[in-house]
């Protein structure tokens, strides 16, 4: 593939770029980030991060090796990014459902019927998937999932906060240990999930966690 054809593919996203999607050396990027993190994002959940090529990733994200070097550094450095990218797009997810306008309980059970659901495909999760897979031997993506992590426990506390003001949850309860809990089991379904789970069951499972909660 030549750099005139990447240039034609990625034209117009370069000419909507946002004002952030200029290089650090002050010359325009020739590709859309968010669009080629999710694409990467897909590779990577796909294949993992050892099975995944860089090659892999030009052909998903149609850019060259040296364009994608140039912005991330190299392959982790895309992974990265990419964890980034889909960790974003579920803690908005989240939030949404979470603040959804129903009461706290109701609110939190819907949170945990999504996971039951996508668990449901056997797809598992990006970050799930890539914890197993490169943790504990890589450190710069220990930090990161850890980070994600207490983004989501922050958002899951304050959900229960709000549950025990309503009154729906045991007020008894410690609100980051239930937190940590429910961590645990939106994981756990998306392993599970992989072990083709049917949806009915992931959900019989959501339906015990909440009763854990009154």
């Amino acid at each position: 593939m030549s750099d005139n054809t990447v240039s034609r593919r990625t034209s117009g996203a370069a000419r909507n770029a946002r004002p952030d999607a200029v290089s650090a050396r002050g010359r325009p990027r020739e590709f859309d980030t968010d669009t080629v993190l999710a694409e990467a994002s897909k590779v990577f959940w796909r294949q993992g991060f050892h099975a995944t090529s860089v090659d892999d990733l030009c052909n998903a994200t149609g850019v060259l090796r040296g364009s994608l070097y140039g912005v991330f550094g190299d392959k982790h450095g895309i992974m990265m990014a990419a964890l980034d990218h889909y960790a974003d797009k579920a803690i908005a997810g989240l939030v949404e459902r979470l603040n959804a306008n129903v009461p706290p309980d109701v609110a939190v059970r819907n949170a945990l019927l999504h996971h039951a659901r996508i668990s449901s495909t056997l797809t598992g999760c990006f970050i799930t998937n890539s914890t197993l897979e490169l943790q504990p031997e890589d450190e710069a993506l220990h930090a990161k999932i850890r980070a994600i992590q207490r983004r989501v426990v922050t958002l899951l506390a304050a959900a229960v906060i709000r549950g025990q003001a309503a009154g729906v949850f045991n007020g008894d309860l410690d609100e980051k240990t239930v937190a940590d809990f429910l961590l645990c089991m939106t994981q756990g379904l998306r392993v599970l999930g992989k072990c083709k789970r049917k949806e009915d069951e992931l959900k019989a499972i959501v339906d015990i966690a909440m009763r854990a909660l009154t």
